[in-house]
């Protein structure tokens, strides 16, 4: 006689149970390395969308260079999609990230600021400007390291220059 097994009975409901990814019909053109920081961080989220990783760990698990890790999460912030809130700690977006229930993922997506916004028929132009802005700020400062000059804020060169007059001997 062939006694039947248990069938095996989880009272704890799942980590996500709830998430609603049709956003990824907007994703934009970015690099690779983006969309292979992405998956990840979708695979490591907690409830909401918080991950707890490093870009060395990211690293680590996805098999490449600590700054294509960088890269990726950089052009992730540049759409939007990914917000670094600390070091070692990133949100995903509310409209990517999983949540416990529909009325949990429907609040947080209430909540987020119209620019944050990856549904809109803009995106790709959206990150397109980030990322040129990001560009001109990059060339702007490697100009200003190359003359030997730092920018300051309004106000603050009269600060800077006594500072300077008062290292001198």
């Amino acid at each position: 006689m062939r006694a039947e097994a248990e069938p095996m009975v989880d009272d704890e409901p799942a980590e996500l149970t709830w998430g609603s990814f049709n956003v990824f019909s907007y994703t934009p053109n970015m690099p690779k390395a983006a969309y292979q920081v992405l998956h990840h961080l979708l695979g490591e989220q907690q409830p909401g969308g918080l991950c707890l990783t490093t870009e060395e760990q990211i690293a680590e698990t996805l098999g490449i260079h600590r700054s294509v890790a960088g890269r990726g999460l950089l052009h992730l912030g540049l759409a939007r999609m990914v917000f670094r809130k600390s070091k070692g700690i990133y949100q995903l977006n509310p409209m990517l990230s999983g949540f416990h229930t529909p009325a949990e993922h429907k609040k947080a997506i209430d909540a987020l600021p119209e620019e944050d916004w990856l549904d809109v028929d803009d995106f790709q132009e959206r990150y397109e400007a980030a990322l040129e802005a990001h560009q001109e700020e990059v060339r702007l400062r490697q100009l200003e390291r190359k003359q030997g000059t730092t920018p300051a804020a309004p106000g603050v060169a009269d600060l800077t220059a006594a500072r300077r007059r008062s290292r001198k001997p």
